[in-house]
């Protein structure tokens, strides 16, 4: 017998359930748990801290107020209150009281009149912040906005410099005119463009050259999958506005389904994460192209799973270069697809009960429970240890035809810590767990 000594590589190539485990790519992994794929080593995830304390009920909405100058707010909204969440620590009075849920979509515009923030449910009037008071509007506030029962507007987005708006369970799209907050809302009826009914889901702005060109079109997404790009300025003449067309991309999940990715925009439905550029611009869509390939299985099961419950969000974080697709179980125990978006490399986060996200611009805050968390810091997810699992692709050792017998197996591994660690060696491509317990010691 002779004794031969190979290595195993760190799964830098991140999760993987689409390949058979008897033929993965080595520097796959079958499980990765809490583990984050560099592109040249994986590492145990960082944690969170506590931000803002004291919510009575889930923090179902935290957003981030962007004037042109000045500092930014940050606001949270449980039980139908806002809260100005801005300096971290137990929560104060409410700004706004009495609004009928927390489930809100925002939209930041900048006008010559200044920086505004709207936030929409489609139940209660449109929350409008100007950076010193809230304003709830409708058709005879300051400012009001008339031709449209403002209770209604559920999500928009600014294009071409307009606020473009969605009207709840309709295929009605309305718009103000150019640099306006208020005014009068003009109604796009699209029942004849789309086909297969639903209502519209979300409206984003789809930058496909990733500048202010001539590449930039008006992404319109209805609840049944249908998806309607126009490109233009004004939407009230036919020579400066027209329909690209009107493609089939699949249901979307919630109304936070799309996120700005690079030149892209990419939207999440029953099926997995697409980029629309790649997706779309073909004779017929290409499901090749999901971003979500490689964890496929584990995206459609919660998908199907969890499709009803509130709380699918697209979270993009670009100071850690990350992806953040949540997925709410609804037992309590909320939890996360991440993709390294310089590798393609994806991750699964356990521990952190989200039902919101938001990337700020002092950085990465879910909502959960009971509180606002500052993400992705330090070593703890607040008191307690981060428990970390991974089991790397399964390896024939270059002999598929002989059994093999192990002696040794040494793990590699780097820390500044004094982490507990458990390891074991799984053979005949059984993922079965090691045993034994972990102690930890917080670092």
């Amino acid at each position: 017998m002779r004794a031969n000594a190979t290595s195993v590589p760190a799964p830098v190539g991140g999760l993987n359930d689409r390949d058979s485990l008897a033929d993965m790519p080595a520097k796959d992994a079958v499980i990765l748990n809490n583990w984050w794929p560099y592109p040249s080593e994986v590492a145990v995830r960082k944690g969170y801290s506590d931000w803002a304390t004291g919510f009575s009920e889930p923090v179902e909405t935290v957003v981030e107020y962007l004037p042109v100058s000045g500092t930014s707010t940050l606001f949270a909204i449980s039980d139908g209150e806002i809260f100005d969440i801005t300096t971290a620590g137990a929560i104060g009075a409410a700004v706004v009281t009495g609004l009928s849920n927390s489930r809100f979509q925002n939209v930041n515009i900048t006008t010559p009149g200044g920086s505004f923030m709207y936030l929409l449910n489609g139940v209660d009037e449109p929350q409008l912040w100007n950076g010193a008071t809230w304003v709830s509007v409708d058709g005879v506030s300051v400012p009001a906005i008339t031709g449209v029962t403002t209770t209604e507007l559920v999500h928009g987005t600014v294009f071409k410099n307009r606020i473009f708006f969605v009207q709840a369970a309709s295929l009605n799209l309305w718009y103000l005119p150019v640099n306006s907050i208020g005014g009068a809302a003009v109604k796009i009826d699209l029942g004849s463009v789309f086909n297969l009914g639903g209502y519209i889901q979300a409206v984003y702005n789809w930058t496909i050259d990733a500048g202010d060109g001539s590449d930039d079109h008006l992404a319109v997404i209805t609840s049944n999958g249908e998806v309607a790009v126009y490109k233009g300025t004004d939407p009230s003449s036919a020579t400066t506005w027209a329909l690209v067309g009107v493609f089939v991309l699949g249901s979307p999940l919630g109304r936070r389904c799309g996120i700005t990715y690079g030149g892209d925009l990419a939207i999440h439905r029953m099926e997995g994460v697409f980029p629309m550029g790649k997706a779309l611009l073909s004779a017929s869509v290409d499901r090749r192209v999901s971003l979500t390939d490689k964890i496929q299985n584990s995206v459609s099961i919660a998908a199907n799973t969890y499709g009803s419950n509130f709380g699918w969000q697209l979270c993009l974080f670009p100071s850690a270069n990350m992806l953040i697709l949540n997925i709410p179980s609804g037992d309590g125990a909320n939890y996360q697809f991440a993709q390294n978006t310089l590798t393609g490399s994806w991750a699964k986060f356990t521990g952190w009960n989200a039902s919101s996200w938001c990337n700020a611009s002092s950085g990465l805050y879910f909502g959960d429970d009971n509180s606002v968390k500052f993400a992705w810091s330090g070593n703890l997810d607040g008191m307690s240890s981060i428990v970390a699992d991974v089991l790397p692709a399964f390896s024939y050792f270059g002999l598929r035809a002989q059994n093999k017998y192990f002696t040794m197996v040494k793990p590699y591994l780097q820390s500044g810590g004094s982490p507990s660690v458990i390891y074991g060696l799984n053979i005949d491509f059984n993922p079965q767990d090691v045993t034994g317990a972990l102690n930890y010691t917080p670092p």
